[in-house]
This record gives C-alpha cells, structure tokens and sequence, in this order.
C-alpha cells in the first residue's frame, strides 16, 4: 500500500496552485518539521528563506558527509527527502523562522518551521523528540495549565502572522499535534483569524482543566485530529471532537511512524475502528490520571524524573548505559520518604488503572469479533442472493 513517498512521486507535478494543500501534505511537512534546518533555515519568518528543494538537498548532504542524524528513519528520509526536492508541488516551498531550542533547566523542548506553499503559511510544529527533557516535558502536560512549549507554540504563531500577514495552517505529529492545536486555541484575535484548519496528527490531549476551558471549545471547529488504528500516542489525555482513523501497515506503538500510514490518491486509508489495544491503552491512562490529582502527577513525574536526570546525557537512549543505569539506581535509593510513597502510589494506580480496564477491552473484544461475524454472514448472504440472480 502506498505511503506519503508514494504520495509525493505521485502527486509531486502538481503544484499548490492548482491543487490546494490537502491532509496528505499537512502530514509530510509535519514530518518534515522533524529535521535538523540547523545552519540551513533562518529564524525569521520574514524574507524570501530558502527552496525546500535545497534545504532537502543540504541535509542529505550533512548527513552522508558528517553523519548529521535526519529524522524518524535514515532509509525513509533518504528516499522522502530527494522526492520532495524533485517536485513541483513542494521543491520550490520557502522555508523561514526555523526555532529549534531545549532548556534544560525550563524542561523545554520546542522547535517549529513554516512552509510558504503558495499563498498560505504552514507553521509546523516539531514533536517530541529523543530528549529526556522532551519526554518529561509531555508528562508535565498531565498537570500544567501550559507547558514552556505550549506557550511557545503561541508566541510562534503570532510572529508568523504578524510578520507574513498570509492565511495559516497550523499542523504537527506527536507533540507537535498537540501544539498546534493549542496555538489555534490560545493565541490572539489576530491570529486566531488568520487560521483556516489546524491538522493534528496522533497527538497527545490536554489535562481536565484545559479541555474544559471556553477557549478550547471556540477552536474545535478548526480542527481536524488523524491517529492510526492502534494508536497508543494520540489518545493520552483528553479531547474534544471525533478521531479520524488511519490504516497503517505497521503494529502497536511503531503504528505512531508517519512512514506507515496508508495513502490513496490525496487521502489517507481509513478504517471504522481502533483496534483494541488503542482503546485498552486509552482506559488505562484515563483510570490512571483520574485517580491521581494534579498535585500527586507533579510530584510522582517530578520524582521519576530526578532519577533520570541523574544519568549522563542527553537522549533517552544514554539512559541505557551501564554507567547511567548504576547511576539511576543509586539516585532511585536516595529518594526522600514523600516522593517515594508518591512514586509508588503512581505505579501502583496505573496497575490497578491497567487492571480495571480488562473487562472494558474484553467487552470490546468481543463486541468487535461479534461485529464481524455479523458482517460476514451478511456478505455471504448477498453473494448468495447474488448467485442465485444469475
């Protein structure tokens, strides 16, 4: 089944102009959002910025010659990444105000670029990324209002539009899903009326204090939410309005890599239903965070991540590393009686969390096989009608 490469070979003679941006391609320049323009895009939304045919061309290059990591996956990017440059419809987009900052002391981690595709800004919104920061900095979404990177998604969209004055698209994959449809909801009157869709693609909700602010509710029409059908990402937390569900070629949380998601022509493949690990999943974090107030989330993360933070490095693949695991453990070990009982008191409600959930997914279960019984039996029945026509 085709995917967002195929799309671009398929689509890429067709120019913005003559056919509007579509889902397909909100997804591809928020995958896009995800390389490194370091040294390559300016951080001024203003002025003419660079080709996205060269800015592609740039990052395969520092890639074979320096070993500059590109994405998710170095054989996709290296296949999406010459396809872009080579098409119409995207080698000759203008990249500008290229953000790209992680604060360790702030627990942020942001990054953001904006596509200018005929006459419409695309602010793409980076989502997380290998970071520690950047994982615990989603965490915290659980019991703040705003997280450094929410807030700067906003100040991000109201730079752009002051600057460029274009109609907007907002969109982003992962955490950047999430910030773009927190920028659509809290940025200014000026902003907010220069925003036309807002494309989250399997990313996280917010917390209860948030979901039920009259803000939120004004920007839902302007938002568009995609997860694949095994989603474990996209469901955290709350939201409000429907999921569009996308096929993926692939199993489980590997369904979140925008490689896999299945494409027809302009759109994406869609199925009915999550499958039923997706709606496990959801049960558990939403029994979870019910049990747990604002506080205690705070405090039990904020634990949890002191004993990280004591392992060298900066990815959360270092944390692996003997060295760093011996380092955790001793860090672990050390804990005060208070964040202890909290960190426990956490593991011990996602359990139970975990465990109240399995009549809901059995039932689930076995509704879903129930339905497809009687799916089944109905087509039988119409080839039968069928043959006995002919």
């Amino acid at each position: 089944m085709a995917n967002i490469i195929d799309y671009v070979r398929w689509r890429g003679d067709i120019p913005v102009e003559q056919v509007p941006l579509c889902e397909v391609d909100a997804l591809i320049l928020s995958y896009l959002s995800y390389m490194p323009f370091d040294g390559i895009v300016g951080d001024a939304p203003e002025g003419g910025g660079i080709p996205l045919a060269q800015a592609a061309m740039a990052l395969l290059l520092a890639n074979e010659q320096d070993g500059i990591d590109l994405a998710y996956s170095v054989r996709d990017d290296r296949m999406l990444l010459p396809a872009v440059a080579a098409s119409a419809r995207f080698g000759g987009m203008r990249l500008v105000g290229y953000v790209n900052r992680y604060d360790r002391s702030r627990e942020e981690q942001f990054s953001a670029v904006t596509f200018l595709a005929g006459d419409t800004a695309v602010i793409a919104y980076r989502g997380t990324d290998g970071t520690v920061v950047g994982w615990k900095e989603d965490f915290n979404m659980s019991f703040e209002e705003a997280v450094p990177a929410q807030s700067d998604a906003v100040d991000y969209a109201q730079r752009v539009v002051a600057a460029l004055g274009l109609p907007v698209m907002l969109c982003g994959h992962s955490k950047g899903g999430n910030l773009a449809v927190y920028a659509a909801t809290f940025s200014d009157d000026a902003t907010r009326g220069r925003v036309q869709i807002v494309y989250n693609f399997d990313g996280p909700g917010f917390n209860e204090k948030v979901i039920a602010s009259p803000e939120f509710a004004r920007a839902g029409a302007m938002v568009r939410t995609f997860v694949p059908q095994s989603s474990m990402v996209g469901i955290m937390f709350w939201h409000d309005g429907p999921f569009t569900i996308v096929k993926s070629d692939s199993v489980s949380i590997f369904q979140h890599n925008a490689y896999t998601w299945q494409v027809m022509g302009g759109h994406f493949v869609t199925v009915e239903e999550r499958t039923s690990d997706s709606y496990f999943a959801d049960d558990t974090v939403k029994r979870w965070m019910a049990s747990l107030t604002p506080e205690k989330r705070k405090r039990a993360i904020d634990g949890i991540y002191a004993v990280l933070d004591v392992a060298k490095g900066r990815h959360v693949s270092n944390l692996f590393e003997v060295s760093n695991l011996l380092a955790m453990l001793r860090a672990a070990g050390a804990m005060d009686d208070q964040t202890r009982e909290a960190v426990e008191e956490f593991f011990r409600l996602l359990g139970t969390s975990a465990a109240g959930a399995v009549p809901d997914f059995l039932d689930r279960t076995a509704d879903g096989l129930r339905q497809r019984v009687i799916r089944r039996e109905a087509q039988r029945a119409l080839g039968g009608a069928e043959d006995e026509k002919k």
